[in-house]
């Protein structure tokens, strides 16, 4: 196949856009199939004559096939189909517009994905003595907790089942409860787990892990990467339901161990490598991806649609 040069590209992006209005990446990839992701990202990033604007929010990642590297995520590539638009000057008010539309997409489906978990947190609570629930919190994270959650319907890994979008990350954290009850909380949350998976009415796939709070305040140490990993969650989470004073107490030991500043520093320095990521693949013009590049471009763990 013939690629197309990125003056060419970016002539039919500007002739799409003045027929179409102002679109976001995907949509664009869309209106020219014939034209690599990374080319099209090029194009558009190189013009002078496209006006950007971007509505995601970034959040550390810890992109275990890169030597556990720190990454922004949305990846790059992802930012680009599903959080960039791109208009053309004379478009500002249609642009700001339809930013509007495509911000409010997201949290709606963030809002009703954090429904579903609440209503996961709710039937698991109902049942605990009051002694239990006063031991037991929930909170969320991931795209959930930056109202950037989808619905575009993926294959789940497991199942080769088509499941609802975003995943729905629940961490459960309990003290001075026995193993046996911590037991009966996790057989109660697989269950749950199930059916929201399998009903044809939600097909949402739920994340979760229960943890003790000591052994959540120890990976505070951030020494490893399962220790990085979850006190980045912990840094990013939501409440999602059971004692409010226990999480809180779990966030007050975020900032006596100074995790949080050490979350903090790497996001600073995961956002030096993405621009410098940016700059690098703005400058690549050797058309065939190899693995150097494709792994700046977008994370090994996603599935990608325009490459």
């Amino acid at each position: 196949m013939v690629i197309p040069g990125l003056a060419e590209i970016e002539a039919r992006v500007i002739r799409t856009l003045e027929a179409k209005g102002p679109r976001i990446g995907k949509e664009l990839a869309l209106d020219l199939p014939d034209v690599p992701s990374l080319a099209l990202w090029q194009a558009c990033y190189k013009s002078r004559e496209l006006h950007i604007s971007h509505f995601a929010s970034y959040y550390l990642r810890f992109d275990i096939t890169r030597g556990d590297q720190v990454r922004l995520s949305p990846s790059i590539l992802r930012d680009f189909l599903s959080f960039t638009l791109f208009g053309l000057p004379g478009q500002r008010d249609r642009m700001i517009e339809r930013q509007g539309t495509l911000s409010n997409y997201h949290r709606e489906v963030s809002k009703q994905k954090i429904d579903v978990a609440q209503e996961v947190m709710s039937s698991l609570l109902v049942k605990m003595p009051r002694e239990i629930r006063a031991n037991v919190c929930a909170f969320i994270a991931g795209d959930l907790a930056y109202f950037l959650a989808h619905n575009e319907p993926r294959e789940h890994a497991g199942l080769g089942e088509m499941v609802k979008g975003s995943d729905i990350d629940i961490i459960v954290i309990y003290q001075d409860l026995s193993d046996e009850i911590v037991k009966g909380i996790e057989n109660d949350i697989t269950e749950l787990k199930n059916y929201y998976l399998r009903h044809p009415d939600y097909r949402h796939e739920i994340d979760f892990i229960v943890k003790s709070r000591a052994k959540m305040e120890r990976q505070f140490g951030y020494t490893d990467i399962h220790d990085k990993i979850a006190s980045k969650i912990a840094y990013e989470s939501m409440f999602l339901g059971g004692s409010l004073p226990l999480y809180m107490n779990v966030r007050g030991a975020m900032k006596r161990t100074g995790v949080d500043e050490l979350i903090e520093a790497d996001f600073e320095h995961a956002l030096h490598d993405r621009k410098h990521a940016m700059r690098t693949l703005l400058e690549w013009t050797s058309g065939e991806l190899d693995e150097e590049i494709r792994s700046l471009f977008y994370f090994s763990q996603e599935r990608v649609e325009f490459t």
